[in-house]
């Protein structure tokens, strides 16, 4: 646990100062370079306080200093020398308990180190020392194939997962590799999307269906078959599913539907949500679908309008037709019409007598519902002639006219412009490929795929010498950067003119990509890999404790089971985490809002879950905060609580560790194997109540557990105020509880339950701790005052090297540490402004430098 924050506070004066000497009687501007500087007043330093504990008998944190010989020219200890630094600057280093150096003392070690990396950091000529070429990953891959061909496929399914850690990008080159089986599954999905993309010359023949629903009633459920509820319809309901067995293979297509909605008093919207795909089996939780889209109806019967949706057939799942003694049965797709209301309280409602009360949540009247595909209106259509050009070079000149469609493509695909021989290659593989594959339209296919899996088009732009400017390679990092996807025509030209070193240009074209709706990507990919959001979905949440977080079934053989195919506060919350970050950048607010907001991005569900009144719909939006709320900023945001919590407790290392990684941007180093694990039973066992304070502190006595763990533990305890699902909750019961889980013969009803949880929750949480070289904080509130107050510039710090790294698609080294100082600077200048903070990321010589190719 020795690495911290690479950059640290440095608005303290004394930092700038003329410093006093090391203590014995030498000014620390005096202390000599190299070796003789070191052996003088360096490494009596460490060997009065360091050696210790890293030296030859033992290296706490593996770090060791005996081995130093102040040569700040050797590359590899730079790094040591930089960690070294951090520690020294936040005063992590010596531990609080041992002996103390005097101020001035830390001071004049802090420069001379400081003086000397500037020095070796700004030195030109080395050789990079990390490695360049990467991959797309398979976010920048699927969204590089929609933006080339126009249309959107889903690909995910067919490429192997991309590997994840915790608090890291997986855009470096680190993990972004290639290998053979990859090829395999690349050139699958290649040969796939030009089917798609490329059609025959002959117009299809289109294939509709039609459905009609009238208002029979259901004696089952009490509503009419063309009524949409909560819980669905009856037997012959449009929301039981609309079954068809004809499609084409591939196209785009159009659903059209005639809906209205039933709107009892207090409600003025029906959220409708169309899937497609195999049959779902609610009662079993079996099937699978891909969504068509969704709609908000706020006209009333007496209105039926018609709203249209489109995509793509080859996206949706096919329920497979069963082998009977007649043989196989025919294919099969379903159409399912979803009633999405949610006021966050839907499992209420479940586990009443079924029918009563959906007479008075809002319903859906669907009267027709009709599918057509493929979508003939223009043909052939445009993403087959944006590759096949409309020239009377394909009849005049064939061979001209392949090397013209092969130039354009390649000239998108690789991002950057195509040489002649890159071309000349393509070219006699298409003639090689002609006798088999016949045709224009079915060799062109072929050869493109071939494209498709060059290294050219699947790893990222670099400038090489006479072949790939540095404008280019510029051009696509700002697109993968901020969109995740390749360059548009707009960017690729400024890189022609060799316009994109001009800030004014740099500044615009920023503005102009966060703008677009594309870049919600970035801040999505960006926001979740930060903060390691994705854990959230791993915890299983005790139901017992929290009967309304998921939405269960209630009755027989699965009752307790999470339904599928209704969206629950788990999903919105990753929704709330994403839209708050956006937001931020899109309002140009404080980074410091991250730590404490003034606003909320909820929706109905998420308002009911934190306790906020007046939020109606599944809409989000900016909610205002007041006090009383107890939320506010990203430390308070239910996804990071569960995802660093035990499903049935919070956790203060988990929570501790987030806060540490992901917002200060030190590196908490996993416990070594010989360490003893914390004991779990502080959130594993609902059966007893346990003080998880108390238990840290028997864990601390320990020595292998007490130097991380007393540095660590009082930056999750202020977490304690928000139990496992991310609620405020000052109150715990008293030591030696029992608490029982929701009982339906006990509690009645979920507000019987909550009834309940009020009479033993009687004992106010001790959230109170010292912070390491700070003061004592007694829960979120003031942690978030301290952090605000004391740590700002190394939570805008922590952010511009999460950005930067994310951009360049590295790992950022010691040589970057003064180029994301000056950037501070800026930050700070501008009240740490957020959007202008990426511009002048995207501005700064860091970024703008092009990659040496190795």
């Amino acid at each position: 646990m020795f690495k911290m924050s690479r950059v640290s506070r440095i608005n303290q004066p004394s930092f700038f100062l003329f410093l006093s000497g090391l203590g014995i009687g030498l000014a620390s501007a005096e202390i000599p370079d190299g070796p003789e500087g070191y052996n003088s007043h360096i490494k009596p330093f460490f060997e009065a306080y360091c050696i210790q504990c890293h030296g030859p008998d033992k290296s706490k944190g593996k770090m060791t200093l005996h081995t130093l010989d102040g040569d700040l020219s050797n590359e590899k200890k730079l790094n040591q020398w930089e960690d070294i630094l951090d520690v020294l600057k936040l005063e992590e280093m010596p531990p609080e308990e041992e002996s103390q150096p005097k101020v001035d003392e830390r001071n004049a070690l802090i420069q001379w180190i400081d003086k000397r990396l500037r020095l070796s950091a700004g030195q030109t000529g080395k050789a990079p020392d990390h490695p360049t070429a990467r991959r797309l990953t398979n976010f920048e891959y699927e969204n590089t194939m929609r933006d080339l061909f126009g249309i959107d496929l889903d690909l995910s399914e067919f490429l192997p997962e991309d590997p994840q850690k915790p608090y890291h990008f997986n855009n470096t080159s680190e993990f972004m590799l290639l290998g053979p089986e990859q090829i395999d599954r690349y050139l699958n999905n290649a040969r796939r999307t030009l089917a798609s993309a490329i059609v025959d010359p002959e117009k299809p023949e289109v294939i509709r269906h039609q459905w009609h629903f009238e208002g029979g009633g259901s004696p089952l459920s009490g509503q009419n078959n063309d009524e949409v509820g909560i819980h669905g319809g009856g037997r012959y309901s449009v929301s039981r599913g609309i079954k068809f067995k004809t499609w084409p293979e591939t196209g785009e297509y159009r659903i059209r539907i005639r809906a209205a909605a039933i709107l009892p008093p207090g409600y003025d919207e029906v959220p409708l949500t169309i899937l497609m795909g195999t049959h779902l089996r609610s009662d079993a939780g079996t099937g699978d679908y891909f969504p068509v889209g969704s709609v908000s109806l706020r006209n009333k019967v007496d209105d039926v309008r018609e709203f249209e949706f489109r995509g793509r057939i080859e996206n949706h799942p096919i329920h497979v037709g069963k082998v009977t003694r007649n043989g196989q049965e025919p294919d099969e797709r379903y159409i399912y019409v979803k009633n999405g209301f949610d006021d966050g309280r839907l499992q209420d409602y479940f586990g009443s007598s079924r029918g009563k009360w959906q007479w008075d949540l809002p319903r859906a009247v669907v009267k027709s519902v009709e599918f057509e595909a493929p979508v003939v209106d223009v043909w052939p259509p445009e993403h087959h002639t944006r590759i096949l050009l409309e020239s009377p070079l394909r009849e005049t000149n064939p061979d001209a006219y392949v090397r013209m469609v092969l130039r354009k493509f390649m000239n998108r695909a690789f991002r950057r412009p195509a040489s002649d021989g890159e071309v000349e290659r393509f070219h006699k593989l298409y003639r090689m490929l002609e006798p088999e594959f016949g045709t224009l339209e079915a060799t062109m296919r072929e050869t493109l795929s071939m494209i498709l899996i060059s290294h050219q088009f699947l790893f990222h732009t670099q400038g090489v010498e006479g072949l790939v400017s540095s404008q280019h390679e510029l051009a696509n990092r700002l697109s993968y950067f901020l969109w995740g996807s390749m360059p548009d025509e707009e960017l690729l030209a400024l890189a022609e003119q060799n316009q994109l070193n001009d800030p004014a240009v740099v500044e615009a074209q920023v503005e102009r990509l966060l703008a677009d709706q594309r870049s919600r990507d970035f801040v999505d990919n960006f926001t979740t890999q930060w903060l390691s959001l994705e854990k959230m979905k791993a915890v299983n949440i005790n139901l017992q404790l929290f009967p309304r977080f998921l939405y269960t079934v209630t009755r027989g053989e699965r009752t307790g089971q999470e339904i599928r195919f209704r969206p629950t506060v788990r999903d919105y919350l990753h929704e709330e985490t994403i839209g708050f970050i956006s937001e931020l950048i899109r309002t140009n607010a404080s980074m410091m809002q991250i730590i404490d907001s003034n606003f909320a991005w909820i929706n109905e569900p998420l308002a009911e879950h934190y306790g906020i009144d007046g939020v109606k719909g599944i809409a989000f939006r900016a909610v205002p905060l007041a006090e009383k709320h107890r939320i506010g900023g990203l430390p308070t945001h239910a996804s990071v609580l569960i995802g660093n919590g035990t499903g049935s407790a919070p956790h203060p290392i988990y929570r501790a560790v987030w806060l540490r990684e992901a917002i200060l941007g030190d590196e908490v180093r996993p416990p070594p194997a010989e360490v003893p694990a914390l004991s779990d039973s502080a959130g594993d066992s609902a059966d007893k109540a346990v003080t998880i304070k108390d238990l840290l502190a028997l864990h601390r006595q320990q020595e292998s557990c007490n130097d991380c763990h007393i540095r660590l533990d009082p930056w999750g305890i202020p977490f304690e105020q928000y139990n496992a699902v991310g609620q405020y909750q000052p109150l715990v019961p008293k030591e030696g509880t029992r608490v029982s889980g929701f009982r339906d013969e006990v509690h009645k009803d979920l507000n019987g339950y909550v009834e309940y949880l009020k009479t033993i929750h009687t004992v106010k949480v001790d959230a109170s701790a010292r912070v390491p070289h700070g003061p004592q904080i007694d829960g979120m509130k003031e942690l978030k005052t301290f952090l605000l107050e004391e740590r700002s510039d190394d939570i805008a710090a922590n952010v511009i090297r999460r950005l930067l790294t994310y951009g360049l698609g590295r790992e950022l080294t010691y040589r970057d540490r003064y180029a994301v100082q000056d950037l501070l600077e800026q930050a700070r200048g501008i009240n740490y402004s957020f959007r202008d903070t990426i511009v002048a990321i995207c501005q700064s010589d860091i970024f703008l430098q092009p990659t040496t190719s190795p």
